[in-house]
């Protein structure tokens, strides 16, 4: 509907006013949901963008992290490596059995009795 100009006027009905302004309030109407549609598309441009920031970084993150991780199953590796063969190293520092002790003690009072016994055989 044409606005009114300030040329000479002749009398509006109040129909032709109230068309008027129906015109008016569709078209406000009209111009307010293109704005929020205007905005609501901003800020879903701006989730998107951040989303993608934060995948990439988590990305970035998970990959360092996959990294660390081989790193570590390495130098595990390594360790257990060197924990068996220093076990196996120590081992032959570690105390006898006690069965094999007191087979020892037995042949060594063996030994030492059979010695004092050829000393006494021989003084006789």
């Amino acid at each position: 509907m044409p606005v009114p100009s300030n040329a000479p006027q002749q009398s509006l009905t109040s129909q032709e006013v109230d068309a008027w302004l129906l015109a008016a309030t569709e078209k406000h109407a009209e111009l307010q949901r293109q704005e929020a549609f205007a905005d609501i598309s901003a800020l879903l441009q701006e989730a998107f963008e951040e989303v993608r920031v934060m995948s990439a970084s988590l990305r970035d993150g998970s990959q360092v992290v996959r990294g660390e991780s081989a790193e570590l199953r390495t130098h595990s590796a390594q360790l257990r490596e060197r924990s068996t063969t220093l076990m196996e190293r120590m081992a032959q520092f570690a105390p006898p059995s006690p069965e094999e002790v007191q087979k020892a003690e037995r042949e060594f009072l063996e030994c030492f009795q059979n010695g004092k016994k050829q000393e006494e055989d021989g003084k006789s």
